[in-house]
């Protein structure tokens, strides 16, 4: 890892080169997460049925992956973007972006809108799952450390 470091410190552009694509990474990640939670509990309230204080695991594993590819699917150009910028300096790949805002006018030019969204459905595929099992790890783990916590008052 560290010859790897050296390597494209050394032959890409100094520090700089080590954090390529970190703008598109900052300006994706709070919409993503924020996304993410307003949908979960959206869906969440929604599979609830009524009456009913929590819904099934099966419902909260549905709810997380919904939500995970919503929030995936609106913040996903900036996956693109990130993606982009990091191979930007290989050889033969043809990326050659001079800013974030230069990057999104040759991609849509040249790719049109879609090319904003290549690669998401394999993107999806991961997300979707993943986000399911996060949330009901996460109401699961909350549930059991709230119960913990009820024995003591």
């Amino acid at each position: 890892m560290w010859g790897t470091l050296k390597h494209i410190y050394k032959t890409e552009g100094g520090l700089p080169a080590l954090y390529r694509g970190i703008l598109p990474t900052v300006y994706g990640v709070a919409p993503y997460v924020g996304l993410n939670f307003m949908t979960y509990e959206f869906v969440r309230k929604y599979l609830t049925p009524e009456g009913d204080k929590d819904p099934s695991p099966w419902r909260k594993l549905a709810a997380g992956a919904i939500s995970g590819g919503f929030a995936q699917t609106c913040t996903y150009p900036f996956d693109v973007l990130r993606r982009r910028f990091q191979i930007n300096t290989m050889t033969g790949m043809g990326f050659k972006y001079t800013s974030m805002w230069d990057a999104v006018t040759v991609i849509i030019k040249q790719e049109g809108f879609r090319g904003m969204y290549k690669g998401i459905l394999p993107n999806l595929l991961k997300v979707a799952p993943s986000m399911a099992s996060n949330w009901l790890s996460f109401e699961t783990t909350r549930d059991l450390l709230k119960s913990l916590g009820d024995d003591d008052q």
